[in-house]
């Protein structure tokens, strides 16, 4: 239904006199009603001309605000929420479960406050019975009842999470009593009627460290656990885990696929993430290397050596591709420059990529696992460059037919030379060749 041309310009001057308190009010009734359906009535018409559609589209997120730094748009850790979750769990609950109540708030006849008290009540009324679970099941998945639980948890003290976080900046650096003696005074204050929430805090306590590990000294703090044997059979079992499900996802990241350049800044900084959480998590705790966390542990740290050792072999194989030699005694040596090879510019444009990577990662080697690997690469690279260097001069002061190829391959040694040693090394290797034509 379209309102008609004589008529919009009626409405659009009887809205311009609204006060701005009766217009967001005018908005959201005409949301609730645009989303019950009942009517069909020009509802966009009415927003636009109000100017207040879009902004009440998002409205109901902000029930979800206390969970906000544990949202993410794909779940890859248990101290995540979906985004997707929340807005069914929202639409569930407009669509069906309480209609009228969520039709009110939209309308600012209630509070933001009572409006989550319903949803929590609503919702853990759900969870208390056989047939409510299997309805959140069948609504949501069996996967998110976890992330559920979580939330409903928290929402039921948004208001004191809120007030009590606002004063914490993010990116703590340090973690000390400063932070650490307010929270457990607070922890003991919500145990008191929600027993389960401890691991929740500390879910949003993890969002503002700088050094995700430091939550361990929370742990500590709050509950007295200074090693996991008896911290893996408690509720907090799931910090360790969160810190685990991270360093799989950076162990994800170190993925370099075939014949395409590596994403440098994703894989180092993830080395560094994971390196810096690993090592970390070992000093602030005592994990028995027997245990559950201990195997991961271990098996996370042998798994990243081994994929950055084939990354040094990889990087090794690059540069027998670009930097190619073959036997001959032209030059004086068993091997020589294979100016016969072809120059591909790809494979040179990959290589250069590769010895970034190496550079990037070569202050992680020895705590990533991968130093004898990379050790060994360095070294074939440096004879690889020198022996390149003073077989393509001396190549290059020869009158040859296949002077060009020489030249192409030089020009490849030279840009080889400024990605790995810079500029200068890259210069004077040049003005070299100047020379060496001269001669």
């Amino acid at each position: 239904m379209a309102i008609p041309a004589n008529k919009m310009g009626q409405l659009q001057a009887l809205f311009s006199v609204l006060s701005e308190k009766h217009r967001q009010t005018l908005v959201m009734t005409i949301m609730a009603a645009k989303a019950d359906g009942e009517a069909k009535l020009p509802y966009d018409d009415l927003l636009t001309l109000l100017g207040g559609g879009e902004a009440q589209e998002e409205r109901w997120e902000e029930i979800f605000t206390v969970v906000k730094p544990l949202v993410v748009e794909k779940v890859k850790r248990c101290d995540q929420i979906s985004a997707t979750l929340l807005h069914d769990i929202w639409e569930y609950y407009f669509r069906e479960l309480d209609p009228v109540r969520a039709a009110a708030w939209l309308s600012g006849k209630e509070n933001l406050a009572d409006i989550r008290e319903a949803m929590v009540s609503t919702y853990q009324g759900l969870t208390e019975t056989k047939k409510g679970h299997n309805t959140l099941i069948k609504k949501f998945g069996e996967d998110e009842q976890g992330q559920l639980s979580v939330l409903l948890s928290l929402m039921n003290r948004s208001d004191e999470l809120e007030d009590f976080f606002s004063g914490w900046p993010h990116d703590i650096k340090n973690l000390d009593d400063e932070n650490l003696a307010p929270l457990r005074e607070f922890n003991e204050h919500l145990i008191v009627d929600s027993p389960e929430i401890t691991p929740y805090i500390l879910f949003l306590v993890t969002t503002r460290l700088l050094h995700p590990f430091h939550i361990f000294r929370a742990v500590e703090k709050v509950t007295g656990h200074s090693n996991d044997r008896v911290m893996i059979k408690t509720e907090l079992k799931v910090m360790g885990d969160a810190l685990l499900d991270q360093n799989d996802i950076w162990l994800g990241d170190f993925q370099w696929e075939r014949n395409q350049k590596c994403n440098i800044d994703q894989s180092v900084a993830s080395l560094k993430g994971f390196i810096d959480l690993t090592n970390g998590w070992l000093s602030e705790f005592e994990v028995d290397p027997a245990g559950p966390w201990g195997k991961r542990l271990s098996a996370q740290r042998s798994r990243c050596g081994k994929v950055w050792d084939e990354h040094m072999q990889r990087i090794q194989k690059n540069m027998d591709r670009i930097l190619p030699r073959k036997r001959g005694s032209v030059t004086g040596r068993q091997t020589m420059p294979d100016i016969r090879k072809d120059i591909i510019e790809n494979d040179v444009v990959l290589a250069e990529n590769a010895i970034t990577l190496l550079l990037g990662a070569r202050s992680f080697a020895s705590q990533g696992g991968f130093q004898s690997s990379r050790d060994k690469l360095v070294q074939m690279l440096e004879s690889r460059i020198e022996e390149q260097s003073e077989d393509l001069l001396a190549l290059l002061g020869q009158e040859r037919a296949d002077y060009e190829q020489i030249s192409a391959h030089f020009a490849v040694l030279v840009r080889i030379v400024k990605r790995y040693l810079g500029d200068k090394d890259a210069d004077v290797l040049a003005r070299r060749s100047v020379v060496a034509m001269a001669a």
